[in-house]
């Protein structure tokens, strides 16, 4: 009896032991793992994840993804392999599909459980997925934040709630899972998995807030009501939902083809294109290049989109806010016009620690010699007149303690320190109008300050710098635009163009010059606006 109970004892102590050290495989996840390929007959394809659920020939994914119209095709890829697929069924509330593959691939591994309970506070889960449609496979890491209530329309811009209160697809009172962190483009439809490897939501989102993205996880019980749907086909009131997704389509017909304040310096001187063709049964769809990935710290940037001004201002819940950074920029630079709405951007994200990082379209963001976080391009660099920096820290456990009590005195005191170490350099003043602090609830901070050394008796070139600090739950992020080109020759140029419209074509080679620059200067101060706006969504 008493070895019988013994091996008892030990079997439940293996089996414990089994349990502990079960760790989620993204090698084994994978062979369930597919990209899913729409294309549309007006041009528009859509690229995200899915995953096979029950059976070879089911595929899951994000219902958004899909087209009303009846000659779409749906495209499941699988490394080099792809099939055709239809919609089985659909869970509109939700924005879940089924589709039916009748021709599986061999070697596809259906997953076939999920786990229902809503992961803790703070655990570990990967999302595995293929970003903004790339042919690798990769996974995002992030954390499972709190929220409450914990439903979709908390989490939505105004515009997107009044959208969807009207397609109920998804509907806005769904129950999801808050991440922090941000899925990627592409990443709509991917399976998400806890620590150990077991399901528990589908991704979801795309949508985007400004420069920032809106993203969320559909709790995998609904795949039950999924299968047992009644509905099968496409809603045509997804025609209108869909069109908020934007992350997650490809455009291939595009493809083919404070106000009054006085100027420092008057102050001063007065005082991927896919193409689609058919081969045999299947449809051939060339590689799209893999993201642009920049290492730093213990940071990974990816770069998630491109986009205008003026799309970051359509996009946004406050475009007011957006657009604070001309009124800045005029109150710098005089009543200078400039096409401003057509300025573009590329965005990075940290999907893990949920920072974004916004730099002009056409720089380069690497880390240097030095471990720098900068933005080169021709006009910017180190030596140059113009140059862009980031820093991102991680939080310690102190600092995450000061900033939960008194975030404001916190951010303040990192402005402070910046102005100091401008001041180890020469003389700085800070033009204290434009230091501010945003709040957007969740303990969500982000802080601005401008300065400028036009005070500085002993440089031929004075400098504006502008900065911006957000913080987000384990770090914190700050951006700097430095504006040296403040040169006597400069400053009368400036003066002698008060009212200089640079989108007018009858201009002087001296004002396309200035117009040139001028549209850097704008480019380097929005970069910075723009970094700390789209981090506000992010919590500590």
């Amino acid at each position: 009896m008493i070895w019988r109970m013994m091996l008892t004892i030990l079997l439940l102590i293996t089996g414990l032991i089994s349990k502990s050290e079960a760790a989620i495989d993204p090698e084994v996840l994978s062979s369930s793992t597919v990209r899913v390929i729409v294309k549309k007959p007006h041009g528009e394809m859509s690229v995200a994840t899915g995953f096979i659920w029950l059976k070879p020939d089911w595929v899951v994914t994000a219902l958004h993804v899909l087209d009303p119209e009846p000659n779409s095709k749906v495209i499941i890829d699988y490394g080099k392999k792809k099939r055709l697929a239809h919609v089985y069924r659909v869970l509109p509330k939700a924005d879940l599909v089924l589709l039916e593959v009748p021709r599986p691939v061999l070697g596809w591994q259906p997953i076939k459980q999920f786990k229902s309970n809503k992961p803790k506070y703070r655990a570990s889960v990967t999302a595995l997925g293929f970003h903004h449609g790339a042919l690798a496979m990769s996974t995002r890491e992030l954390l499972k934040g709190y929220a409450k209530p914990e439903i979709l329309k908390q989490f939505l811009p105004p515009y997107a709630v009044k959208m969807l209160s009207k397609t109920k697809s998804p509907h806005i009172e769904l129950p999801i899972y808050y991440l922090d962190g941000s899925l990627l483009p592409g990443f709509s439809g991917a399976p998400i998995f806890d620590s150990e490897g077991a399901l528990i939501g589908i991704g979801n989102g795309g949508l985007e807030n400004g420069a920032a993205n809106v993203s969320w996880v559909i709790p995998a019980n609904h795949l039950d009501a999924l299968i047992a749907s009644e509905h099968k086909t496409v809603p045509a009131a997804l025609r209108e939902s869909s069109s908020l997704f934007t992350l997650d389509k490809l455009n291939t017909a595009k493809a083919r083809q404070k106000i009054g304040w006085q100027a420092p310096w008057k102050w001063v001187i007065n005082s991927a294109v896919a193409i689609t063709k058919s081969v045999e049964n299947t449809t051939f769809v060339p590689a799209i290049p893999l993201p642009t990935r920049v290492n730093y710290q213990k940071f990974q940037f990816v770069k998630i989109k491109t986009r205008s001004l003026e799309q970051f201002k359509h996009s946004s819940a406050n475009p007011e806010e957006i657009m604070q950074v001309v009124t800045l920029f005029r109150s710098i630079f005089g009543d200078i016009e400039l096409d401003f709405s057509a300025q573009a951007f590329d965005v990075y994200t940290d999907a893990y620690y949920g920072l974004n990082i916004v730099i002009p379209t056409g720089t380069l963001l690497y880390t240097d010699d030095d471990g720098y976080l900068l933005a080169k391009s021709d006009q910017l660099c180190q030596l140059c007149f113009f140059e862009l920096q980031y820093h991102a820290r991680n939080l310690n456990s102190k600092q995450r303690q000061y900033i939960h009590k008194d975030a404001m005195a916190f951010l303040f005191r990192k402005l402070d320190e910046h102005w100091n170490e401008l001041n180890q350099e020469g003389v700085y003043e800070e033009y204290k109008d434009f230091r501010q602090l945003l709040e957007f609830g969740g303990r969500r901070y982000v802080a601005n300050a401008l300065f400028a050394n036009f005070n500085e008796p002993m440089t031929l070139r004075h400098e504006v710098n502008y900065v911006s600090i957000a913080t987000n739950r384990e770090s914190w992020l700050q951006a700097q635009a430095i504006n040296s080109q403040f040169n006597d020759d400069y400053m009368t140029q400036l003066l002698k163009n008060p009212n200089l419209n640079c989108k007018l074509v009858s201009l002087t080679s001296e004002q396309i010059s200035l117009c040139l620059s001028l549209e850097t200067a704008f480019s380097l101060l929005a970069s910075v606006h723009l970094t700390g706006f789209s981090n506000r969504f992010n919590n500590l």
